[in-house]
């Protein structure tokens, strides 16, 4: 399941890129674009997110999608489902706040240049041929290439485990929440361990700074001394 997590983390920076796309685009959105431009995106979305979904739900193991990538889901649903027409789910990615009060570069980590980008070409006016099948090792290539791109960026995602699974599902979210309270447990030890560490040193220098202040007083009662003896 950490391959399946860091799957969606690599996706929801490519939904992003494709999403920013549209910002900085200027072409006609014609019915041709539109259309064209949802069934790239329901492509990407049926090799990309959906088997992985599938992946989860048959493992019984609930995935936690980062939330563009949750927005986008919903969308597309609504979309199989004939809630909503091309058009419609066109104007609901194109125009949908994806948490634009933060960076949505650094959020999701979306490259500023990709060497796939079918959204950065006039794909309503010359279409290209898309794989029907993408295997496992070929995904993981791509988030590979992904991460190498972004560079240190990746460093700032916590580390994922891979989660003990069976049959049961309501156990494979007991372990998932276990090995969560693991990682939480683990971060607060280290947390305090150099909270202590801290409190250590200031305590040395608090240390330090009254033996100068002892030394301080020492100096000055001296003084006074000499000052009343002169004074005699």
């Amino acid at each position: 399941m950490w391959d399946v997590a860091n799957i969606f983390e690599y996706v929801a920076a490519w939904f992003t890129a494709i999403r920013l796309s549209l910002d900085n685009k200027e072409v006609p959105r014609t019915s041709a674009f539109r259309k064209s431009f949802v069934r790239y995106l329901i492509w990407e979305a049926e090799r990309f997110v959906f088997p992985f979904i599938n992946i989860c739900t048959t493992s019984n193991t609930c995935p936690a999608l980062p939330d563009i990538l949750s927005d986008i889901v919903n969308m597309l649903t609504g979309w199989q489902m004939a809630l909503s027409d091309d058009d419609e789910l066109f104007k609901k990615f194109a125009t949908h706040n994806f948490n634009t009060s933060n960076n949505l570069m650094a959020r999701y980590r979306a490259p500023a240049n990709l060497d796939y980008h079918w959204w950065n070409n006039r794909f309503d006016l010359i279409p290209f041929a898309m794989p029907s099948r993408i295997s496992l090792d070929e995904v993981m290539e791509l988030r590979s290439c992904h991460d190498h791109e972004v560079g240190a960026g990746q460093l700032l995602l916590p580390d994922m485990h891979r989660h003990d699974t069976g049959p049961n599902p309501v156990l494979n979210n007991l372990r998932a929440v276990c090995n969560q309270m693991q990682d939480l447990g683990n971060a607060l030890e280290d947390w305090l361990a150099h909270k202590m560490a801290d409190g250590e040193e200031a305590l040395e220098v608090m240390a330090r700074l009254e033996a100068l202040v002892d030394d301080l007083h020492d100096a000055i009662a001296a003084a006074q001394q000499l000052l009343d003896t002169d004074g005699n």
